[in-house]
């Protein structure tokens, strides 16, 4: 089977995304090349002389199969099962280069590449929003969050979820599912070690889910994750988007905070024309201080639309904020809903109770925990009005 050569007669280096992963302390052995295969599975290290002959593929382009070894034509065999090299030259996702990665955590840096090649196999426009981008633009010290933050076409968030479920993440159960009040996807990794939240908005804006993201994708820079160009917000558009999600409310934590507010408007100063962006992305309700404060300008009138996500958010209580997102469904949805939030479904019971690290072996114990946790919560914040 090593000695079969392709009908091409060359051999092409392929991956979703790699990395160069050698750095002065590597010892014999030792992970060398960290890449995702072309085909749904895990992210695997190359080694030795598996490492040594890939590598040489990716300096050369392709590689006759002629010119090999006969050990080498069986590291090929083995790497084509493994679906890192292709006997096509213009592969679309030859690799041409072998990066140092650019993030502290290469396993994080890969978790972008695969999440590009996904959306791009699909179709899929999409932005990364926050993350280590905000860093590289000077807009926070700190590089890493805990998960991947991609913005999708909000009519195409759910086909990315679930193009995302074979390559090892599972859709978080959610009791909002399927209505307007659920804005994001959490997608838990099996063993990638990196959540993703597949957006279809950000919490916070006034326009809708498709014009707020017509406005975004045209605010957009390209940054390079393990070999992938991936788009990111520019500079003025992702200090807006970081001060929104940084003034953000969350439920019983009260108003917005002194220290929230000077973060939003240090991150807003940071950025150039950030009152246009604002404005296009529907961001001026909720950051009309900070604007103010950061470019000295006040913001212009809005039409009083309100932001998305938001009221409901700031409500005292988790009793108090579902009531209120409630509102907002059609009747016949409400009801439904309402419903589910009650006495949810095995799995949204389930994963209610492991979010709030309980220890629940059953559907029925999840579901008499989480209505005990609720009224409890609830007749506290009562009994300190």
């Amino acid at each position: 089977m090593g000695d079969s050569p392709p009908p091409s007669g060359v051999w092409t280096p392929v991956a979703l995304g790699a990395l160069d992963v050698r750095s002065d302390d590597t010892a014999p052995g030792g992970p060398e090349v960290l890449l995702a295969p072309v085909v749904p599975g895990d992210a695997f290290c190359l080694v030795g002389d598996g490492a040594a002959l890939w590598r040489h593929l990716v300096a050369q382009g392709s590689v006759r199969h002629a010119d090999l070894s006969a050990d080498e034509r069986e590291l090929i065999a083995r790497m084509r099962d493994l679906h890192i090299v292709d006997p096509d030259p213009r592969h679309p996702w030859a690799v041409t280069h072998l990066p140092r990665p650019a993030l502290s955590s290469p396993t994080h840096e890969l978790v972008y590449a695969v999440t590009a090649r996904v959306a791009e196999t699909h179709g899929i426009r999409c932005v990364f929003i926050k993350g280590p981008a905000l860093k590289s633009q000077g807009l926070r010290e700190r590089e890493h969050s805990g998960d991947v933050d991609v913005w999708c076409d909000p009519d195409r968030w759910d086909d990315l979820a679930a193009a995302l479920e074979p390559w090892g993440w599972t859709r978080e159960p959610d009791p909002w599912r399927g209505t307007p009040v659920h804005h994001t996807a959490t997608m838990t990794p099996a063993r990638w070690g990196c959540e993703i939240d597949v957006h279809r908005r950000l919490p916070g804006l006034t326009r809708d889910d498709r014009d707020a993201f017509a406005a975004l994708i045209a605010r957009t820079s390209a940054v390079r994750y393990a070999g992938v160009e991936v788009r990111v917000p520019d500079v003025a558009a992702h200090a807006v988007l970081a001060a929104v999600h940084a003034v953000r409310p969350e439920i019983g934590a009260g108003p917005r905070s002194d220290r929230a507010s000077a973060l939003a408007t240090t991150m807003l100063a940071a950025a150039p024309t950030t009152l246009d962006s604002a404005v296009a992305l529907g961001a001026v309700e909720v950051l009309r201080t900070e604007i103010a404060a950061a470019t000295g300008t006040a913001p212009p009138p809005t039409d009083g639309t309100r932001p998305n996500d938001w009221e409901w958010r700031g409500r005292p209580d988790r009793l108090r904020a579902y009531w209120t997102a409630l509102q907002t469904l059609p009747p016949l949805l409400r009801l439904r809903v309402g419903l589910r939030l009650i006495w949810p479904d095995d799995d949204v019971a389930l994963a209610s109770e492991r979010r709030a690290g309980r220890p629940v072996t059953t559907a029925a114990a999840a579901r008499r925990s989480r209505l005990t946790r609720g009224a409890r919560e609830w007749l506290a914040r009562s009994s300190r009005r």
